[in-house]
This record gives structure tokens, sequence and C-alpha cells, in this order.
């Protein structure tokens, strides 16, 4: 799982540096001025209450894809498969059911449906865009909400990786959005955007089951009793395991061995270890071995927790801090544990800060239709509310170039030559 995670990061974040990478993407897009729908919810980006129905979504989701072929050549199979994604969609109750696998794989568990949600989301996409092409932009957006719900249904996964593959899935489902944004007598969606939730994609059910996914891995530690020999060896071994998995620079038992020969290492521990509220009496009893280990299992928490106590706070606020945790001298024994929240943190905010951007798009139309198809040459000129950039609490920054609107994300430091996280937007009006 730990492997999956990184290359779910790799996928999303797409931030592997090159030489000379260029310093933005460019967004060309060519709109038709447009003032709000009458009533102005008249298009929402999430089915709305009045479409829900009982039901978990997530194994009807996974029943579409395993009933259904994509790859088949019958479109009529292909469009049945979808129409139950849409169906799976309008659910009220996303339930997971991996809760008691959580509990005893650790970071073991297998996550193959995630995988398949991604295959979904490229074949919903494709009708999207199928739709964006015919003008029905009813049906476009039907198809949007599928997208959108999924990837909040994502959201409620119980690991990060569920989070990071909900990232994406969004992700997938903006990119047509803005090709529909082009398209002439695209009504404008503002207010659809505006009422998105903000974060789109939450991880806080992730960040719960990431503490239950290693707790699992520390089941075999008793703090409560002695642990005999063989209690402390299956211990060990799970963890040269897990170390293996996570490229540990060292053996565990040479670790354990190392530190239980360190006076000093052990009078801190010990101390430690009974102001966490284990008493001393009791810890006489322990071996050395298991002290060692009851106080790395402490450390890596008190290390989890310095970096997760961040992670809902606004993402201005929270990325700058991530980054600003320091590393102890010298690596702990379940470091392999260790989670790249600044990493995770990073594109949860790329995705926020693409829909506040496609909001600023929409303002844009706004003001242009009631101006006789001019951009605005200030934000402050425009008469709805817009929301910050998300890397960095302040305005985006905006300028009138030859006539059309030049809209720029800012991107968070340390990634001022990375591409993904330059987005710049060139809106002309179409006349």
């Amino acid at each position: 799982m730990l492997e999956t995670l990184v290359s779910i990061l790799a996928l999303v974040l797409s931030s592997a540096k090159q030489a000379d990478p260029p310093a933005e993407t460019l967004v060309k897009l060519t709109v038709d001025p447009m003032p709000a729908p009458k009533p102005a919810l008249r298009y929402l980006l999430l089915p709305e209450l009045r479409e829900m129905t009982p039901g978990n979504p997530i194994p009807n989701y996974l029943k579409c894809l395993l009933d259904q072929d994509f790859s088949t050549t019958d479109e009529a199979l292909g469009r049945a498969a979808l129409k139950q994604a849409d169906r799976a969609a309008r659910m009220d109750k996303p339930d997971w059911q991996i809760l008691p696998r959580l509990r005893t794989d650790g970071v073991g568990l297998l996550l193959p449906d995630l995988q398949k949600m991604r295959a979904l989301a490229t074949e919903l996409q494709k009708r999207f865009r199928d739709e964006i092409a015919l003008r029905r932009f009813d049906d476009a957006l039907a198809t949007a909400k599928t997208m959108f719900a999924l990837s909040r249904h994502l959201g409620e996964h119980p690991t990060l990786i569920g989070g990071l593959v909900g990232v994406a899935v969004a992700t997938v489902a903006i990119a047509p959005l803005e090709e529909m944004l082009e398209q002439p007598g695209c009504p404008n969606l503002y207010w659809a955007l505006t009422n998105l939730p903000t974060p789109l994609i939450t991880f806080a059910t992730g960040l719960e089951g990431e503490r239950m996914l290693v707790l699992a891995e520390f089941r075999d530690l008793d703090d409560t009793r002695p642990m005999t020999a063989a209690q402390l060896k299956k211990a060990i071994q799970r963890l040269e395991l897990l170390r293996e998995i996570g490229r540990g620079e060292k053996k565990a038992i040479e670790y354990l061995g190392e530190h239980a020969a360190d006076e000093k290492y052990m009078a801190a521990a010990r101390e430690r270890l009974i102001d966490s509220g284990i008493p001393a009496e009791r810890l006489d009893t322990f071996s050395t071995y298991q002290v060692v280990l009851l106080n790395e299992r402490m450390e890596y928490e008190i290390r989890r927790d310095e970096a997760m106590k961040f992670c809902n706070l606004p993402t201005w606020e929270a990325i700058p801090r991530l980054d600003a945790i320091t590393p102890p001298k010298g690596r702990a024994l379940f470091d392999s544990f260790t989670v790249a929240l600044q990493k995770i943190r990073r594109a949860q905010g790329r995705l926020e800060q693409r829909v506040a951007l496609l909001r600023h798009v929409e303002a844009v139309r706004l003001y242009a239709a009631a101006h006789a198809g001019r951009v605005p040459e200030a934000l402050a000129a425009v008469d709805v509310p817009l929301p910050v950039d998300p890397f960095t609490g302040k305005p985006f920054r905006y300028e009138v170039k030859d006539g059309a609107a030049h809209l720029r994300g800012s991107p968070p430091k340390g990634d001022e030559q990375n591409p993904a996280y330059n987005l710049h937007y060139e809106i002309t009006i179409r006349k």
C-alpha cells in the first residue's frame, strides 16, 4: 500500500521536475459573454437532494464495472454501464465497507477497487466530451454531477489513497468542463461552481483511516504486561517485513540492539513512557527491547500528529507549516510509516485552485455580459464574490492585455518553476 500511495501521488501531482521546465501551464479560453441563469441555481455540479435515492453507491459503482465491458464495440452496453454509474452517484449513503480490513490488514491493505474507479471516470469523461461536442449542455452537466459525486465518494474512502484518487477523478472532470465553457451558448456556471463544497475533496476520513492502518501494525505491542520472547519475535519479524517495504536503512533487530544498549536513550525512553501513563513498577518488568519498541511507537505518533494537526487548516496556512516541520536528527524505527502529507495537501490545494480559477472565468463572463463584451480592467470591478488563491490566501493575479483577461494562480513555495502549479488562464471574449 505504501508503494501504491507513492505512485498515486506521482500521478496526481505531476511534479517530477525536469531540467528546465516551462514556467507555466497556459489555458486559452475563447468564451461568450453570458449572464447568470434564472433561476440562479438552475445548473449545479453535484446531485441535488431531490435527485437522490436511498442506497449505498459504492457496490453499485463496482457492479457497473463488473457487469459491463467498456472496451466492447457494443455502444448500447457501454451506455447502460454509465447509466448505472449515474444512478449510483445519486445514492445517499456511501460506505466502502472496509473498516474491518483496515483494522486487521494495516498498511498491507489491498485496494483494487480504487483503480477501477479511475477507469470508470475515464469512460464518463468520454461521454462528457461527446455531450459537449453536441452542445447537449443539460446532459453534459448531468455527467459532470456524476463525476463530481464519484470524486466526493472517493474522498470518503478511509484511506489517503482514496482521497488522492478522488482528486484525480475531479481533475478528470474539470478538463472537459473547461472545454464546455468555450462552446457557443454555454450557460454561465459561476453559481454552480460557487456552490461546490470547499474543499471539494476532503481528506478528513482518510487521515483518520491512516491512524487506524498504522495502529493495526502495532497490535502485537503490549504496554499492559511483559511480552514473551515469542511475542517479541513475532512483532520484530513483522516490523522487519514492513521496513523492507518502506526501505528502512537498517535491520529492525540491529536498531533495537543499538538502542537497548544506549543507557542515555533507555533512561529518556523510560521517563517518557512513565509520563505517558505506564506505571514505573510495571515498566521495570519489561525487557529492554519492549521498552524500545513502545518508545519508538510513541515517537512515531508524536511525529505523525505534528504533521496531521495542520492538515485541516486553510491551504495557505497548512502548506507552509507542513513544509516547516524539521525532521529530528536520525531516523526513527517507524519512519517507514510516515506519509508525505505536504504532497497530499498540495494535491488538494491544486484542485481547490483550479475550481477557484474557473469561478473567476465565469465571473469575467458575467461582467462581459453586462458591459458590452468587455472584460473587467481589475477584479475589484466584478460585482460577485471571488475566492482567494488557496496557495496564498490573497487575490489571484490579474491583468488585461490586448483586450484579453489574464488570470494567474500562484504556486506554493518550492514549486515556482513547476508548470503544474503555475496555471495561467487567458480569457478572450468572443465577438
